[in-house]
């Protein structure tokens, strides 16, 4: 009888040891503190009647022309000018260069 309840206590035991090493995430088990987040520079909160100002927004790398400045911050853009982004003219393709040399070629020879 003192057989058995050494053994379920034993059991107990080793579940409860098993069951703490088990539950401690990484940083408990290395006994390093988590960081905390930073907290994001103060923005306004409501902006509902603003000028509608184009500006130029950077976002990942790439740059957007946004209504106005409220709009740039609710997309998470940083604000690059005032005036809205350049834009770079398109190259034409291939098929348009060829349709275009056909017709200078069928000017000339009429």
């Amino acid at each position: 009888m003192r057989l058995r309840t050494i053994g379920y206590a034993l059991v107990i035991g080793v579940a409860a040891v098993a069951l703490a090493i088990g539950s401690a995430t990484t940083g408990e088990a290395k006994g390093k503190k988590k960081k905390a987040a930073a907290a994001p520079p103060a923005q306004p909160q409501i902006c509902l009647y603003q000028a509608s100002t184009p500006v130029c927004g950077s976002l990942r790398g790439h740059k957007f022309t946004y209504a106005n400045s409220c709009a740039a911050w609710k997309d998470g853009a940083t604000i690059v000018s005032q005036k809205a982004c350049p834009v770079k003219k398109a190259k034409a393709g291939k098929k348009h260069k060829a349709k275009k040399a056909a017709k200078k070629k069928a000017a000339k020879k009429s």
